[in-house]
């Protein structure tokens, strides 16, 4: 209720009245719409009258007493503006911080959960359809036979190896 009451101080300041054309304007759009007439044909609303809305800084109309009037912790230095945010601010109560954190922690051990099972499932059907080892299984590689002067870039620590 303040701020409306600001607002039309402000208006009646600045001589700003509602528009009677507009009101009109609605009105015999409405008429037109229920009478099945094309809106289109027959526009009243002069767009002449709208300014360059996008470069409208309305600070600009305001002089420094009025602005200071209408925002009081606008004028203060940084600091204090924060001061005035965080008394302002509504902090969660330790219940409320300690249920978030609970569901928090659900959600992560019924996500890992998840995880791990499916991780379970994807490797035993891997393994039963041949397409990874099995852990105890052992490959016995020696009668690989290496590609031509495969060794003669080695070293004896490499053999050793």
């Amino acid at each position: 209720d303040e701020m409306r009451a600001k607002i039309r101080a402000r208006t009646s300041d600045l001589g700003i009245e509602e528009s009677v054309a507009t009101k009109e304007a609605v009105e015999a759009a409405t008429r037109r719409a229920k009478a099945g007439a094309d809106a289109e044909a027959s526009t009243t609303v002069d767009l002449s009258k709208i300014g360059d809305s996008v470069l409208y800084d309305p600070s600009e109309e305001l002089t420094e007493e009025q602005q200071a009037a209408i925002d009081k912790v606008g004028q203060l230095s940084f600091f204090e503006q924060a001061k005035e945010e965080f008394a302002n601010t509504k902090w969660p109560s330790i219940g409320a911080t300690f249920k978030q954190s609970l569901v928090m922690l659900l959600i992560f051990v019924v996500t890992a959960g998840i995880i791990l099972n499916a991780d379970e499932f994807i490797r035993t059907k891997y393994t039963e359809l041949g397409l990874i080892p099995r852990p105890d299984e052992i490959y016995d590689f020696s009668d690989l036979e290496l590609p031509e002067k495969w060794e003669e870039m080695m070293t004896d620590q490499d053999f050793a190896s």
